[in-house]
């Protein structure tokens, strides 16, 4: 069940570094969907928007032009493992068909109000949208002239893709050796799947997106939708995509790993930049040069050469983990967060809930071009080795920016006098560092944030309410960075408005939170799998199976569901609350039908899982 609403929206006061005057242009609202778009759904579906605003935000829900839902605070979405403002979607109320989902962001004080683009998605509580079609492919025994059954297999996913049709379903049995090599044309109006098969994982089916000769990375067919499969390039030495998308076209990886055979140093970008809109969740990318993609959420990043996010509009990253940046002989640039945009703007931009450990990088990073609208929340950055030379340092033309909830190890922040800046806001923040050659640039707005040391040209803290001196992590050396009762900047934080978590989903103390990405209540530990599973028989309905399941643990906690067909291959599912009496209830509808499922609950301290092996 949806957790309590924990408190009501802080006020806060933003105080500027030096005497200024306030800006004399009304700040927009940054907000983006939380949802993969084109979904059809035959179940209640909670729809969820990200939205930050210096004075604090509300959304307005609209479904075919007529309001649902007016919600003034962010609370837990157990679909997306996210605090956002949602709505639960009823696809029951509506005839099966296309559904335009608005939504407008407002400012619960003075700014400017953001109407996202229109979403779209499909109302099918009748089944009549819904293509039954599964075609199963089989690289090492199949054949295109097959049917395609699960007995008699085609071999190409092209050939596979083309039989199962728009909003099919397409398996793929184990093999590392599958290659895709083309993909006809056009555009799917439903998200048509190709998948590993039922019982398999990303490390059973592995597939060549581009290769050295005869498979390209190209494909045109736009809407597909890869699920737990792997997907790598071995283009041999040079620059390579491991997807190459066209502009207009859309994909979507779900639970799928994403790298170059080659490593990180091969100058491989998981995607090129053709004006494509690629959806990541619940899966990894590792070994390239820069990760890329437009849209994250649960998502684990490792062994990246160079950059992990460029700033670009409408980019959107929710519950990250990221691991090892090196550029190691390379001649790269490494940075976690790069604007590079000549001549052009760069607006509407959030990145939320991001952990970036042994990060040989530089965190912040400026550069050509306007980078406007952009909300940086509940980030850790760790820079290893803590020697290093490399800084977060703010250059360019940045408007309107929230650094909220940072915290940054080992490395200098800086403000550089080269920066052209406008309405910056930094509060409850813990930096190694903190510096600003242009400090007295009245478009600065800095309270509560925390310093480890003043260098040699900063005098004094920055800020209303700083505190100074050693942050008192409790493992520094093993990369816990929570804080230290004793710590000056334990429970001495200012909330800001619409941030109710922290990294890992972790509610503030209301009263009188922690500085920076942590709360108190986050200890870090994660509890162990229960040895106990539940048996499920399947009750078929139609084409498909609609299976519920009731869990019983501990009243009020934090759980993940883990499903399973055979109790070998355990699958990660939503993460729940369970209720007062510690139920916690699960849906699924699978095709084809299954004859038994089997469920087993994971006690999590929070949500943020760990993808990688």
């Amino acid at each position: 069940m949806p957790p309590h609403r924990l408190f009501a929206c802080l006020a806060s006061a933003f105080a500027a570094l030096a005497l200024s005057t306030p800006s004399v242009f009304a700040t927009q609202v940054i907000a983006n969907w939380d949802v993969v778009p084109g979904q059809m759904i035959d179940a209640p579906f909670k729809v969820g928007v990200v939205a930050f605003h210096e004075t604090g935000a509300n959304v307005d829900f609209k479904v075919n032009g007529a309001a649902v839902a007016s919600v003034d605070d962010p609370t837990w979405n157990d679909r997306t493992g996210v605090w956002e403002y949602w709505f639960e979607l009823d696809p029951a109320d509506y005839a099966d068909g296309p559904l335009t989902v608005a939504a407008t962001a407002n400012t619960d004080g003075a700014g400017e109000s953001r109407t996202l683009t229109d979403l779209t998605l499909y109302a099918n509580s009748n089944g009549s949208l819904t293509n039954s079609t599964v075609v199963w492919l089989d690289w090492e025994n199949g054949d295109d002239g097959n049917p395609g059954t699960e007995a008699s297999p085609k071999k190409s996913i092209n050939a596979g893709v083309q039989a199962a049709g728009d909003g099919g379903t397409v398996y793929l049995k184990a093999s590392e050796n599958y290659k895709l090599t083309n993909i006809s044309g056009g555009a799917f109006t439903y998200w048509t799947t190709v998948s590993a098969a039922p019982g398999l994982d990303a490390d059973d089916v592995k597939i060549l997106t581009y290769g050295a000769s005869d498979s390209t990375g190209r494909f045109s067919k736009s809407g597909i939708r890869w699920k737990n499969v792997a997907m790598y390039c071995d283009p041999g030495p040079g620059y390579s995509n491991i997807f190459y998308i066209n502009n207009g076209q859309r994909v979507w990886f779900d639970g799928c790993w994403l790298y170059d055979k080659n490593g990180r140093w091969n100058g491989t970008t998981a995607f090129n930049n053709q004006g494509g809109v690629t959806y990541l969740t619940n899966s990894k990318i590792t070994d390239v040069n820069n990760s890329g993609g437009s849209f994250h959420r649960n998502m684990s990043i490792e062994r990246i050469g160079s950059d992990i996010y460029r700033v670009g509009s409408g980019l959107v990253a929710i519950n990250v983990k990221i691991r090892t940046m090196d550029k190691g002989d390379t001649a790269a640039h490494p940075d976690f967060i790069q604007l590079y945009n000549p001549n052009d703007i760069s607006e509407n931009v959030i990145l939320y809930n991001i952990e970036c450990y042994d990060m040989l990088a530089q965190g912040f990073f400026g550069g050509a071009g306007t980078a406007q609208d952009v909300a940086l929340v509940n980030i850790i950055l760790e820079k290893d080795p803590p020697n290093s030379a490399l800084m977060s340092q703010m250059s360019g033309l940045w408007k309107h920016i929230l650094f909220w909830n940072i915290t940054e190890a080992d490395q200098t922040f800086n403000f550089r006098n080269s920066a052209d800046m406008e309405d910056i806001y930094v509060q409850n923040c813990v930096f190694s560092t903190f510096i600003a050659d242009n400090q007295d640039n009245p478009a600065f707005n800095i309270t509560h944030a925390h310093t480890k040391a003043l260098n040699w040209n900063q005098t004094e803290t920055l800020g209303e309410n700083a505190t100074l001196g050693d942050p008192q992590f409790v493992d520094y050396d093993n990369d816990n960075y929570r804080l230290l009762p004793t710590s000056p900047a334990y429970g001495t934080g200012s909330l800001p408005p619409g941030v109710p978590a922290d990294v890992n989903g972790v509610p503030y103390d209301p009263e009188s939170p922690n500085r920076g990405v942590f709360a108190k209540a986050n200890t870090g530990e994660k509890k162990k799998p229960l040895a106990e599973h539940i048996s499920v028989q399947v009750t078929p309905n139609g084409d498909a199976s609609d299976i519920h399941a009731t869990l019983v643990d501990s009243a009020n906690g934090r759980y993940q569901i883990e499903s399973s067909a055979d109790l070998v291959h355990w699958t990660p599912g939503a993460i729940l609350f369970s209720d007062d009496q510690g139920r916690v209830i699960t849906r699924e509808k699978l095709i084809p039908q299954p004859t038994r499922r089997f469920y087993r609950l994971r006690r999590i301290d929070y949500p943020h899982v760990d993808l990688l092996p």
